[in-house]
């Protein structure tokens, strides 16, 4: 998984490059430098979409494997399967707010 994160990002770089050294090079106000542009953040949002489906996809199994995965396996009493239940959603907001506080989040910065 991890390697499919790094080659969609090294692929990223190297095409926002690509088309950033064509929309320098094109002269003012062409269509060339209007269709560069468009096509730099149509392939740029495409690839970025696809990261981030990968990336909630793995969250998402990290969810499943360390949160509830056992419950699935092994027969436990209603209650237990309630508070297994609350612990993997308590886990998973940890899980989220530090991924939130790694992209830059300040929780208190509160506008």
């Amino acid at each position: 998984m991890g390697w499919i994160i790094l080659a969609a990002y090294l692929v990223c770089g190297i095409l926002y490059h690509i088309f950033n050294q064509v929309e320098e090079s094109a002269p003012e106000g062409s269509t060339e430098k209007k269709i560069s542009k468009i096509v730099m953040y149509c392939i740029m949002g495409l690839i970025g979409l696809g990261v981030l489906v990968l990336v909630l996809y793995a969250i998402g199994w990290i969810w499943y494997f360390f949160c509830g995965g056992f419950l699935v396996f092994e027969d436990q009493p209603f209650w237990d399967k309630v508070v297994s239940g609350l612990m993997s959603l308590v886990f998973l907001g940890f899980l989220f707010g530090f991924v939130m506080v790694c992209f830059g989040w300040d929780p208190d910065n509160r506008r």
